[in-house]
């Protein structure tokens, strides 16, 4: 990456004031810490499963209690785990407990005969085994919107508030039983590592929303 990539991720992150943020292809719990400490917000870090320098990353607002769970390692199959990662995170909130899941999944590039459709439906599979229904799961799927692994969400109660299209991979799935959603995030400014016009910060765009508990107001 540019040398000057995080620093400049750091701003746009800080821009938004999140209260979480799910981060994929984090390369080492160091970065992970050094984002933390520079938003003032908590992390947890995990390296990738097959492919260890895909790792991933949750950083969520210092003053909320958070409990994590890393499920990368669990087998999918009986011979692989998770080829990138998959983790759960636990906030307590005003309005109760918020279940997050940070999830990168299988690409075509590593998968036998480029086909990663028969490595990601048994990592999403893996996913809820693991945990449960959670009420947000977010990351990037390899897959776009008409795909089956995206078709499987749907069936689970989840939606995306962006609703992608086309060639978009990335998502925030909110289970709609569950929560209000009531503001997705557009980033629609500069994505370019200052000064360099020609160098992405990413070769994906963030996504975000702005979600809202059914029980109560209590928003994240």
């Amino acid at each position: 990456p540019h040398p000057d990539a995080v620093s400049a991720l750091t701003q746009l992150y800080a821009s938004l004031r999140p209260d979480v943020l799910c981060l994929q292809e984090v390369p080492s719990g160091e970065v992970a810490a050094d984002l933390g400490r520079l938003l003032g917000m908590r992390s947890y870090f995990a390296p990738g499963g097959e492919r260890v320098a895909y790792g991933g990353a949750f950083l969520w607002r210092g003053d909320r209690d958070g409990q994590t769970e890393d499920f990368t390692s669990l087998k999918v199959s009986e011979d692989r785990c998770f080829e990138r990662i998959c983790m759960k995170l636990t906030l307590e909130t005003a309005s109760g407990t918020l279940a997050i899941v940070n999830v990168h999944l299988s690409s075509n590039r590593f998968a036998p005969g480029g086909n990663g459709h028969l490595l990601r439906r048994p990592e999403l599979d893996k996913l809820f085994s693991a945990a449960g229904l959670p009420h947000v799961v977010a990351g990037d799927f390899n897959a776009t919107f008409d795909s089956t692994v995206c078709e499987q969400m749907r069936l689970q109660g989840y939606g995306d508030p962006h609703q992608s299209t086309g060639h978009v991979i990335d998502y925030v799935w909110i289970r709609e039983p569950d929560m209000n959603v009531t503001e997705p995030l557009p980033f629609d400014g500069s994505f370019h590592v200052p000064g360099h016009s020609k160098i992405a910060l990413s070769d994906h765009r963030p996504v975000g929303v702005r979600i809202q508990l059914k029980e109560n107001t209590d928003e994240v």
